[in-house]
């Protein structure tokens, strides 16, 4: 082979290689633009989660006759939510809490219904963990802030006691419960996997109680306002 002829090879090769080289550089320079290009979409767009979980505080207001037997709201309470998505924003999840009610009453005599007569400082406690699945609709899930709506229902084991001096009158039960809630997730970002939850809930269950008819209630209900950690997945 002539020395010249080889020289051109090797120039072309050169050539070639060093053309190849700035192809594979400029196809990588494009799609590692495009993939950004894509993640920042994703990042501003955000995601549509395919379950969350939360443990929320729950500060829960008595309403009606549950009002009447203990009328001072109770800060004492919290939940525990799962929720999954199936389509387009609906959701099936469940949720296990507890509300634990108190009042102290001042010293006066109380009689039972058969017909004891008991004289001290009277207090008075309701403790309520309910169980319950529901159907949740998110209007937003992609979204930063998702406003959503849901109703849920299940069983409220309740346990009710009046504590006059030794004595502890006490009544334990399970009951139908039945909640329409409204609230909002809001992301810490748009792609990030943890958020705040807040919302309203309305319930009541069929317990009732009744204390020779001085203290009673039936139909118990209130309104509950939580507030949480929510962890989301993808």
């Amino acid at each position: 082979m002539q020395l010249s002829r080889l020289q051109t090879i090797i120039s072309l090769h050169t050539y070639y290689a060093s053309a190849m080289k700035k192809i594979s550089l400029i196809i990588s320079a494009v799609l590692l633009l495009s993939f950004t290009a894509r993640a920042q979409e994703q990042a501003a767009v955000g995601y549509s989660p395919a379950s969350l979980y939360s443990l929320s505080w729950a500060l829960s207001v008595p309403l009606g006759s549950l009002n009447d037997f203990i009328n001072n709201v109770s800060p004492a309470g919290g939940n525990f939510t799962g929720r999954y998505f199936l389509k387009k924003g609906f959701a099936i999840g469940f949720e296990f809490g507890w509300n634990n009610y108190y009042k102290k009453y001042p010293r006066m005599t109380y009689y039972s219904n058969d017909g004891l007569a008991i004289t001290g400082i009277n207090y008075a406690y309701a403790f309520v963990v309910p169980w319950k699945a529901g159907a949740y609709y998110y209007f937003l899930p992609s979204a930063v802030a998702d406003p959503y709506i849901g109703l849920s229902f299940g069983g409220d084991y309740m346990e009710e006691h009046i504590i006059v001096q030794e004595f502890d009158i006490y009544e334990t039960q399970w009951g139908f419960t039945l909640s329409p809630e409204a609230g909002v997730l809001i992301r810490f970002s748009r792609s990030s996997h943890w958020g705040a939850s807040l919302s309203a809930q309305y319930w009541f269950n069929t317990n009732s109680f009744n204390f020779n008819d001085f203290k009673a209630y039936n139909i118990m209900q209130g309104l509950n306002f939580n507030i949480g950690l929510t962890y989301i997945l993808k």
